[in-house]
C-alpha cells in the first residue's frame, strides 16, 4: 500500500474511519505516541478494558502466533477492537544470528524466520495480514524496519504505513517534507497550549535541533515551562532555553588538550558527558594520547600525566567520587602548554 502521510492518519483517525493494519515507525517517538493515543480515543473510555489491547513483540504473549490470535479475537461490546504491537522491530528488524559461514546466502525464508535465539516463525502473522480480522484494527508500532526481510515486505504491501521520520529522512526532498510537517506539528502545540510564535521563531527552534527530533521535543516542553503565563513566545526566550545542536568531535577534547586550551577541553568534555560516553573511554583516549603524543613532544610531562592518568583511574574503578568531576580534573592537570600539531593521524 503507499505510505500515509501523519496528516491524512490525523483525517482519518478524526474521521474514525481506520484501516485494518497500521504500521508506524521511525525516530519521532514522541509523535508516534500522541497518534497512537489518539487511535485508543476512538474508543470510548468505559470500553477501553476491554476493547484496547497492548502487547510487546518478543515478550510473553508476543510471538506472531499470539498477535495473530489475538488479532482475530471478536469484541465483547460490538464496534471494533483496537490492538497495538509495541516493540514491533523485534520482528520486522530482529537482531540477526551469526551463521556459520558469513559469505553463504540465506534464503528469502531462512532471512525472514532467523533471529537472535533461534528461529520465529512468521507465518501465522504473515497468514493473518491477508485476511485480516474487520472488527481490529491492528497498529504495529517499530522503531526501525529491515525492509529486506519476508514478514516486513508483506507489512510493507498489506498495512497503511506511516513513517514518522521527524528531521533525520534520508533524501533532502524528505527532510524538507519532514521539517514542513514538524513546524506545523510544533504550531499546533502552541496554539494548543495557549502560545503563539511567529514562522520564524517556529523555524529557528527547528534549525537548532540540528536534524535530532528527540532534541527539538525537549526544547518544546522546556520552552513552554519557560514561557508560563505568557500568551506571546519571543525571539529573546527562544534564545534563552533552545540551544543549538553541535555535532560532537570524538578528538576535540585531545586536540584542545594538545593546544594548550584548558577551558575549550573542559567544555568539549563537557559535550562528550553529555552525549553518554563512558569516563572510562574518555580516559583510554587520553592514555593513548599522553603514550603517543605527548611522550614524543614533551618527554618532561609524562611521568606526572601518568600518575594523574592512574590516579583518575583508580577513583572511577572504585568510585571515589564523581566520574565527571574526577575526568575534568585529569583533563585540566594534563593541560600545560601547546604542543606541535601532527600533520597526521587521530588528535591532528
Amino acid at each position: 500500500m503507499p505510505s500515509l502521510t501523519v496528516a491524512s492518519l490525523r483525517t482519518q483517525i478524526q474521521a474514525r474511519k481506520l484501516a485494518p493494519v497500521y504500521l508506524f515507525h521511525g525516530d519521532d517517538v514522541r509523535l508516534i505516541e500522541q497518534q497512537v493515543e489518539a487511535i485508543e480515543a476512538t474508543i470510548d473510555p468505559a470500553d477501553r478494558p476491554f476493547a484496547v489491547e497492548r502487547i510487546y513483540a518478543g515478550e510473553a504473549g508476543g510471538s506472531p502466533l499470539d498477535i495473530a490470535a489475538s488479532a482475530n479475537v471478536f469484541p465483547m461490546l460490538g464496534g471494533h477492537r483496537v490492538m497495538f504491537v509495541m516493540r514491533a522491530e523485534r520482528l520486522l528488524k530482529p537482531k540477526r544470528a551469526a551463521k556459520a559461514d558469513a559469505a553463504e546466502p540465506a534464503d528469502d525464508a531462512e532471512d525472514a524466520s532467523e533471529e537472535e535465539g533461534g528461529a520465529l516463525d512468521t507465518v501465522p502473522l504473515e497468514d493473518y495480514l491477508e485476511r485480516p480480522s474487520p472488527t481490529t484494527v491492528l497498529v504495529l508500532v517499530a522503531a526501525g524496519i529491515d525492509k529486506g526481510r519476508r514478514l516486513t515486505k508483506r507489512v510493507l504491501d498489506k498495512a497503511q504505513v506511516v513513517e514518522f521520520g521527524g528531521l533525520g529522512a534520508a533524501n533532502a526532498n524528505d527532510r524538507r517534507d519532514g521539517r514542513r510537517e514538524v513546524a506545523a506539528d510544533l504550531q499546533r502545540q502552541f496554539v494548543a497550549a495557549g502560545r503563539t510564535v511567529d514562522a520564524a521563531g517556529v523555524e529557528l527552534i527547528v534549525s537548532r535541533a540540528g536534524g535530532d527530533i528527540s532534541k527539538l521535543r525537549g526544547d518544546i516542553e522546556r520552552l513552554l515551562i519557560y514561557t508560563e503565563g505568557q500568551k506571546v513566545i519571543t525571539r529573546a526566550d527562544i534564545d534563552e532555553v533552545v540551544t543549538v545542536s553541535a555535532e560532537v568531535d570524538d578528538w576535540a577534547v585531545i586536540n584542545a588538550i594538545g593546544d594548550g586550551d584548558v577551558a575549550r577541553a573542559l567544555r568539549e568534555a563537557g559535550l562528550r558527558f553529555e552525549r553518554g560516553d563512558s569516563p572510562h573511554a574518555l580516559v583510554g583516549q587520553l592514555r593513548w594520547w599522553v603514550s603517543t603524543r605527548l611522550s614524543a613532544a614533551a618527554p618532561d610531562r609524562v611521568k606526572a600525566a601518568i600518575d594523574a592518568l592512574l590516579r583518575t583511574d583508580l577513583a572511577l574503578k572504585s568510585s571515589g567520587g564523581d566520574s565527571r568531576v574526577l575526568v575534568e580534573r585529569l583533563v585540566v592537570e594534563l593541560t600545560g602548554r601547546a604542543l606541535p600539531r601532527p600533520s597526521w593521524g587521530p588528535g591532528r
